[in-house]
């Protein structure tokens, strides 16, 4: 089977592109890139090619069954300047993608990957908090267009408040753990939000689980929708207290030092009847087993620096 994958130098590509290879090692997987040479020193297994977002006909010459469009620009601003590149790079790009896409024969299976700040007032219905939110909703309607268009399937999956794993970003998991040695209290929200905290690896679970089950997702319309996520919601501020437990530590947050965002997502937690039924999937690690695991992550990484240096 031939897998292309989108962002793969990301947060979830990172996560995902090992693993892949370590319950597929027969696969063949091009990945579509900003820099060829990150992805190159990333990913130097002999089943990965590489390609700039320059090289897109070769799209068409590999041809791929599955293609993870993980792909994205994420950011909390929506001033004038940001405005260009997140179209650039959420719809742009994507359509670009998916045109090419559609001259490939062998394609059976498009997963795009959605954001939970889509469903500000629930999941009935998109409600964005967002601009960037609001680019992914725009960009579905391509999808499931070209989808149609070409004859392929195309579902959406949507991740609720990842952590863990090998990290490429800040989050609030991260911000908490460092107030607990900042010696001036760090800015936050009043941390009221009740998220739904989910172990990358679940995701990455979620997605191998596609390939093994790929004859069953195809049988869904295109545009089916999947929430990724543990169906449990924590607050920000109960998020802090589990981590002192964990650390030991004190947490050291100026608790409404920063304002709410107009729009902000204040409940965000993943329905998942449809994936128990469905599929007969649920993730597999407890906010409290992944807070442990993101506790042993950060002091190997604590280990590794020279002495010196700390």
């Amino acid at each position: 089977m031939k897998i292309l994958v989108t962002g793969a130098t990301g947060y979830v590509g990172q996560n995902f592109i090992p693993k892949l290879l370590q319950i597929f090692p027969e696969l063949e997987i091009l990945t579509v890139n900003l820099s060829v040479e990150e992805a190159n020193t990333l990913f130097p297994f002999q089943q990965c090619k590489h390609i700039s977002t320059q090289e897109m006909a070769f799209i068409q010459d590999f041809n791929p069954h599955l293609v993870y469009h993980l792909a994205t620009l994420s950011t909390s601003r929506n001033d004038e300047a940001i405005i260009h590149p997140m179209l650039q790079a959420n719809i742009e790009f994507g359509v670009k993608l998916l045109h090419h896409l559609s001259f490939c024969s062998n394609l059976q299976l498009f997963v795009n990957i959605g954001s939970f700040a889509e469903y500000n007032q629930g999941t009935q219905k998109i409600s964005n908090s967002y601009l960037y939110s609001a680019t992914k909703s725009a960009f579905r309607q391509f999808v499931e267009y070209y989808a149609v268009l070409s004859g392929y399937k195309a579902i959406h999956l949507v991740p609720y408040s990842l952590y863990g794993g090998k990290d490429t970003a800040k989050k609030i998991i991260d911000y908490i753990r460092e107030s607990f040695d900042s010696e001036t209290p760090v800015k936050m929200s009043k941390g009221e939000q009740i998220l739904d905290f989910t172990h990358v690896q679940d995701l990455v679970f979620f997605f191998l689980l596609i390939i093994k089950q790929l004859d069953r997702f195809l049988l869904f319309p295109v545009g089916e929708e999947f929430h990724i996520g543990t169906g449990t919601g924590t607050s920000i501020r109960d998020l802090a207290k589990k981590m002192e437990k964990v650390f030991g530590k004190q947490c050291n947050a100026d608790w409404g030092g920063i304002p709410y965002r107009p729009l902000d997502t204040m409940y965000a937690v993943a329905p998942i009847e449809k994936n128990i039924k469905l599929l007969n999937w649920k993730t597999a690690i407890s906010l409290d087993e992944g807070l442990e695991m993101y506790k042993e992550a950060h002091i190997k990484t604590i280990r590794t620096i020279p002495p010196e240096l700390l």
